[in-house]
């Protein structure tokens, strides 16, 4: 993170609820500006508002005020939006119908710049005030691989028994395993969930665990929770889609 000695203060966020459209026009609206006027065009208007950018700066803001900065002094220097993984959840009708909610997500990065160091900046660069800078790099981790043992499969396998008490389906043909390998006699799991707000964490490692204790190739297990990238229901293995299709759900 940088301080005022130096040229930028970037703010990275990998999944904002908010279209790549949205984003980038509210980008567009406030770089080269004022942070704290910008914050409240996006806020309060006038013109189209951007509540999730404005949040953004909110952060900002709290950021270089915590490193002794004054957010008077600041400009919204340069911005970049790309489209992220949709945040997927599930909605239930009546007579025990149920499909999915899409919410889009954007990866932003805004950066902050004391006035007078944008001002040079933009006399050196020949950048127009407002223009959006490159993209950032893909702030998404790559996912594990699996390491190719009959251990770890025995464990995938133990793990098709268990149920998520939701949508009554096994979590691998849910997609919700992205990894099994092996640290000694500790299986550890990446999984992730349809959202990171789900409660059932704790109900699922429960289920875990207790499909585990008959496998003699492991001792403990451990659940790495993955949210990045999102889950989606592309995840689903065409069996699960089978059988989501059984109890109502539209896939």
């Amino acid at each position: 993170m940088s301080t005022a000695l130096t040229a930028e203060w970037p703010v990275d966020e990998p999944q904002v609820r908010v279209t790549e459209a949205d984003a980038r026009a509210a980008l567009r609206a406030v770089t080269g500006k004022p942070v704290i006027p910008a914050r409240a065009r996006l806020r309060f208007g006038p013109g189209r508002t951007c509540e999730a950018i404005a949040r953004l700066l909110d952060r900002a803001i709290v950021r270089a005020e915590s490193a002794g900065l004054d957010p008077r002094l600041l400009v919204v220097a340069d911005g970049s939006a790309e489209a992220g993984e949709d945040i997927v959840r599930v909605r239930r009708k009546a007579h025990g119908v149920a499909d999915w909610i899409h919410s889009p997500t954007c990866r932003v990065r805004i950066v902050l710049r004391p006035a007078g160091l944008h001002t040079a900046g933009l006399h050196a660069t020949g950048q127009a005030a407002g223009t959006p800078g490159p993209p950032p790099a893909d702030p998404v981790a790559p996912v594990p691989a699996a390491e190719p043992s009959a251990e770890a499969a025995a464990v995938r396998d133990a793990l098709a028994e268990v149920i998520d008490p939701d949508l009554g389906v096994n979590i691998v043909d849910l997609g919700f395993v992205r990894g099994v390998v092996l640290d000694g006699r500790t299986a550890v799991i990446t999984m992730t969930l349809t959202s990171a707000a789900c409660p059932l964490t704790g109900v699922l490692e429960d289920q875990i665990r207790a499909g585990l204790v008959p496998l003699g190739c492991v001792d403990d297990f451990r659940v790495d929770w993955q949210w990045i990238p999102a889950w989606r229901p592309a995840d689903i293995t065409d069996s699960g889609r089978e059988q989501l299709r059984a109890i109502g759900f539209t896939v």
